[in-house]
C-alpha cells in the first residue's frame, strides 16, 4: 500500500536515464512537476558498453587494457557517460533542486537493462520516471521499447513514461473506480506540486445497448474518495473537476481525444494484474492508452 506523503516527508524518484533527448525530457518533467524542496532524484544510467573492470582500472590495472587504443576508446566512452550525467544534473539544478538532492549512479549492466532497473526500483523509491523510447509505432509493435518491457513489472510504485515535450501541468485521470485507479490517484496527488495545474477525473461509460432499458447509473459518491485525496494533498477544490462521458464505444479514443483537445498533458491510468494468458487475449484500455499516448506523460499504477 502506498502511504500518503506529508509535507515533511521526502520523495525519492528513480530516473532511468540514457542521455537521449527523450531522457532529457524526462529530466525536465521531474524539474517541473515534483517539489524541489523535498524530492531526491537518483539518475540511474545502465552502462552496457564498458566492462565492469574498466571502472577499477586506475587502482587495478588489468593487462587487457594496456593496449593504448582500447584504453583511449574506453576512456572516451566514460567521458561521454559522465557528460550526459552532468547535463541531467544541470537541468535539475536549474529547476531549483539542490545539489545534495541529486545523485548520479552509473550501473554496469548485470542481469540486463530491464531487470537491473527493476532491481534498483526496489530500493525505497516512490516512482520510476523514464522517457518514452522507440522510433515508430510499427517497430515498437514488433520490438517492445524499454517502457513497454517495464509495463507490468513495476508494480510497487508508479511507472511514469514521458512523451515528446508535452504540457505537463494539466492532468487527466482515466477514472473507473477500481482499486488500481484509486491507488494511482492517491500516489500521484501525494507526489506532485499542487500549484498551477488542473485535474480532471474522467469516466467513460458504455453506451446503452439495443435491449438495455436504461444506462447503468454511476454511484453518486464515485468521486468522493479521490477528491478527498486531492484536498488532503493540498489541492484546492477549484483545481479538481469531474466528467462522465457517455455514448462512446471506444474508451481509449474517448480518453485520448479528451486529453489531446482538452490540453491535458498527463494521463493517469490504473492497470490490473493479469495472467500471461489473459494478457495474450485481452488488450485492456489502459494498455491501449499507454501505447497510443506518444505525446503525453502517462502514469501507470497497478
Amino acid at each position: 500500500m502506498i502511504e500518503l506523503k506529508t509535507a515533511s516527508k521526502k520523495i525519492k524518484i528513480l530516473l532511468a536515464y540514457d542521455g537521449s533527448h527523450l531522457a532529457l525530457d524526462a529530466v525536465q518533467y521531474i524539474g517541473e512537476v515534483f517539489p524541489s524542496d523535498r524530492t531526491q532524484v537518483v539518475i540511474f544510467y545502465v552502462e552496457t558498453k564498458i566492462p565492469r573492470s574498466f571502472w577499477k582500472m586506475e587502482r587495478e590495472l588489468d593487462f587487457r587494457f594496456k593496449t593504448p587504443e582500447i584504453r583511449a576508446s574506453m576512456a572516451a566512452r566514460k567521458k561521454t557517460v559522465n557528460l550526459a550525467m552532468e547535463k541531467a544534473e544541470r537541468r535539475l539544478r536549474s529547476a531549483g533542486f539542490p545539489s545534495d538532492a541529486i545523485q548520479s549512479k552509473v550501473h554496469i549492466k548485470n542481469q540486463g537493462v530491464v531487470q537491473d532497473i527493476i532491481e534498483e526500483s526496489h530500493n525505497g523509491y516512490d516512482a520510476l520516471v523514464i522517457g518514452r523510447q522507440g522510433h515508430s509505432k510499427t517497430k515498437d509493435f514488433f520490438v517492445d521499447s524499454l517502457p513497454i518491457k517495464l509495463l507490468g513489472k513495476i508494480s510497487t510504485i508508479p511507472l511514469i513514461v514521458v512523451g515528446k515535450k508535452p504540457s505537463h501541468r494539466n492532468i487527466l485521470v482515466a477514472f473507473d473506480g477500481t482499486r488500481e485507479i484509486m491507488k494511482a490517484v492517491k500516489s500521484m496527488s501525494a507526489l506532485i506540486k499542487t500549484k498551477d495545474c488542473k485535474l480532471l477525473l474522467c469516466h467513460s461509460q458504455n453506451p446503452r445497448g439495443l435491449f438495455q432499458k436504461s444506462q447503468q447509473k454511476v454511484p453518486a459518491d464515485m468521486f468522493d474518495l479521490p477528491l478527498d485525496y486531492f484536498l488532503e494533498a493540498g489541492f484546492s477544490i477549484d483545481q479538481v473537476s469531474f466528467e462522465i462521458m457517455e455514448g462512446e464505444k471506444n474508451h481509449t479514443h474517448c480518453i485520448l481525444n479528451k486529453a489531446r483537445y482538452g490540453d491535458y498533458g498527463t494521463i493517469v491510468i490504473g492497470r490490473r494484474r493479469l495472467t500471461a494468458v489473459k494478457r495474450l487475449f485481452l488488450n485492456r484500455v489502459g494498455n491501449k492508452i499507454f501505447r497510443n499516448a506518444d505525446n503525453h506523460v502517462v502514469w501507470i499504477v497497478q
